[in-house]
Formats: structure tokens, sequence, C-alpha cells
């Protein structure tokens, strides 16, 4: 996928469209520079756009110009300062195939555009577009995505799952992007990590209020978000709304900022209150 100017199409109809009307009678000190732009902006169109139906017709229309200004900038100028004098016009034999072919440019041009797969993506709350298609990651703190690349990466795809409008997938990247930093959180107040079996939200927070040094507050806010939307996610028939995902956006922000405030908070302090594997059993 790549970002496209819309400007460009402005810019190649002001430069092609010049080329459907009369110019038999013109000479070359008066068209050679708008020729010569009107060849480049043909050649950057396809340099950055996928066009198909319209490029043997922009070819013939590329070499029609050819014909009368080289391509080149500094063999145009030379061209320019060789004319002879008086100066003579371009003729019919010249200028004709290159009506044609911009008549013909601009017919089978504008078909293709008419069907081609262009889509306005809606903006999604107060982000910016380009924002949430290439980081929304930006959303966490800068420390948070340096530290923490697993969740970063996930909240980048959660970025265009909402901006394409699938708002479960929305979900589902923003739960593993939280977990990543859940299970941050319990390492470092356990000094363990659980069996990769055990995993799941229900095993992080039952054993951690086992130790004194995790914060209730994260707990707390860890199982609401648990039941509200990590479990309800898991389930075929359960989706979630625009709102939902803006919803979650936000929320996980908050927890994901309050976990990792609390992990710097015991490595400053240096606490752990370590369980033994064998404390560990499979919940559901």
């Amino acid at each position: 996928m790549q970002r496209v100017n819309e400007f460009q199409f402005y810019e190649l109809a002001i430069a092609i469209h010049p080329l459907t009307e009369d110019s038999q009678h013109s000479k070359y000190s008066e068209i050679w520079l708008n020729w010569h732009s009107a060849g480049e902006s043909l050649g950057r169109i396809f340099r950055e756009r996928a066009l198909e139906f319209c490029y043997d017709t922009a070819n013939n229309l590329y070499a029609a110009i050819g014909a009368v200004v080289p391509s080149d900038f500094a063999a145009a100028v030379k061209k320019y300062g060789e004319l002879p004098q008086p100066e003579p016009e371009i003729g019919w034999s010249l200028a004709y195939p290159i009506r044609q072919a911009a008549e013909k440019f601009e017919t089978i041009l504008a078909a293709e555009l008419s069907n081609s797969d262009t889509y306005w993506v809606s903006p999604k709350g107060t982000h910016k577009t380009s924002m949430l298609m290439r980081s929304a990651s930006s959303i966490l703190p800068a420390s948070i995505t340096k530290d923490y690349p697993e969740a970063s990466a996930d909240f980048d795809e959660a970025g265009r799952c909402w901006l394409f409008d699938t708002y479960t997938a929305v979900g589902f990247h923003l739960m593993r992007a939280t977990e990543s930093v859940i299970r941050e959180y319990y390492k470092k107040i356990t000094g363990q990590d659980l069996e990769k079996k055990y995993r799941n939200w229900g095993a992080y927070i039952r054993y951690l209020r086992k130790c004194s040094n995790a914060s209730p507050k994260v707990l707390g806010f860890i199982e609401q978000i648990k039941d509200n939307y990590r479990n309800p996610i898991l389930h075929p028939e359960q989706t979630l709304s625009a709102d939902d995902a803006q919803i979650l956006f936000g929320v996980c922000v908050a927890l994901i900022s309050m976990i990792v405030t609390e992990i710097n908070a015991q490595t400053e302090k240096g606490q752990l209150l370590p369980l033994t594997q064998g404390d560990i059993s499979p919940t559901t």
C-alpha cells in the first residue's frame, strides 16, 4: 500500500489537456517547455501509480512528444538554441499525432480512474489517518514504544484495523499488546515467568494477588478489561462496534501506562516476592 498524492492528477491534467488543441501553427520556441513538462508528468504518474489500460496510449503520447521535444532536458534546451531563423512552424505531421494521442489518453484515463479501486478512509476520532496507518503506537508514551516493541507492534496493527473498520480485530491486537505488558509486570513482581500453557489473564491476576507488592489498582483495572473485553472477544458471536474500538484504545493506553509506571517503581525499589513454579496451576 502506498500513499497517493491526488494533486498529481491535477498537475497531469494541466500539462496534458493543452496538447488536445491544434498546435500545427505553433513554433518550437513557444511550446517546448510546456510539452517537455507534459512528458515529465506522464512519466511521473506511471512511476507512482499502477495504471494499466491507458499505459499504451500514454507511451504513444510520450513518443509523439519526444518526436518534437527531446525527453532529455539538456537536449531540448540545445535544440532551442539551434533553431533556424526564421523559425518554422511545428507542422501538421508532428502536431497531429500529439493531439490524437492526447485526446485518446484523456478518454481512456477517465474510464480507468472511474473504475479504479480508490477509497476514502474516514478519520477515526481525533487521530490523524496517516498516524493510525503508520504508527498508532505513537499514542503510547515514547518510553513504552522503545522498551516494549511487542506491544508497540500490536498497537500499530490495531491502528490499521481501526482505519479499515475491522473493530473486533482492533480488540484482538489491543488485547495482545496489553497482555505482553501484563506478562512483563508479572515477571517483575514475581521474579519468574508463567509457563506458556498457563498464560491467561485469570492466572496472572490470581497469582499477582498473592504478592504484597502488586498494585490492587492495577489488578482491578486488568480484571475489569478481562471481564468486559478480553474474554468476550474470544467468543465468535461477540463483535466490537466502532465505539467499542475507540473506547478500548483509550482504556488500553491507560492500563499499559499504569502498568509500566508500576514496573518502573518496582525496579527502583528492587522488591520481588517470588513464587515457586509448583504454585502455578491451570485456570479458566
